[in-house]
């Protein structure tokens, strides 16, 4: 009898275990990356009410982008949730599916400004960008050359960008606009610059990779108008 009581409970024991595995949860802050319809460095905040609020720079962003809504996660990790996003002054709707596990968010959003995908991992110290940059912007065979100054924003990871460059054909101008940081070095920048003479300031769009401790980067984008562009960085 002992003998089968002790194989009954080996048996059990597992199940019992599996019973017990804890449901994973999104709880936390998350650094995630958007594909798809717009491209983009964001950080999401889970809440255990079910609430999530996020924020982020895209490439259809002027600026930064901001999103509060709610979240549900089954007992297989699958998540889904539903939120309203302000981007560019205008209000947008959406709806998401994905999984979670502790080391990992990804899935599918359908929203009224397109269908994207998304990755992410648990938020991590980013560099600290703050300071005087200078860069050399190669816009078609036009090279100007900017000074950066990046200061903390009142969001984690997010600096405020302002500056002047010189252009051969329309002189100095002014630069201004948001940077957000990423891990490994990610960073994604909007600005506008003020050109002299003209009535529509120069929208700008630039994403790579910078390295503070080497006190370098190299980024590349887009205008407005899409025309592409490249920028070397120097601090």
């Amino acid at each position: 009898m002992k003998f089968l009581l002790a194989a009954a409970a080996l048996l059990l024991a597992p199940m019992a275990a599996m019973a017990a595995a804890p449901v994973p949860s999104p709880v936390g802050t998350w650094e995630v990356t958007l594909a798809g319809a717009d491209q983009g460095i964001s950080y999401v905040t889970f809440e255990e009410d079910h609430d999530f609020t996020a924020y982020g720079v895209s490439a259809k962003s002027f600026g930064v982008f901001s999103i509060s809504g709610t979240w549900e996660v089954d007992d297989k990790g699958l998540l889904s949730a539903v939120y309203e996003e302000r981007i560019n002054g205008e209000d947008v709707t959406g709806s998401i599916s994905g999984k979670v596990t502790a080391k990992s968010l990804s899935g599918r959003i359908s929203a009224d400004n397109g269908s994207f995908t998304f990755k992410g991992t648990p938020e991590k110290t980013t560099q600290d960008l703050s300071g005087s940059w200078t860069g050399v912007a190669q816009l078609g065979k036009t090279r100007l050359s900017e000074i950066y100054q990046l200061q903390p924003g009142d969001l984690p990871h997010v600096f405020n960008v302002s500056g002047l460059g010189i252009s051969p054909s329309n002189g100095e101008f002014a630069i201004a606009g948001v940077a957000i940081a990423g891990s490994k070095g990610k960073l994604r920048i909007f600005v506008g610059s003020t050109y002299p003479g003209s009535e529509t300031p120069g929208l700008t769009h630039l994403f790579g990779t910078v390295n503070a401790a080497k006190t370098k980067g190299a980024l590349k984008g887009f205008e407005l108008d899409g025309q592409a562009i490249k920028v070397s960085l120097r601090r």
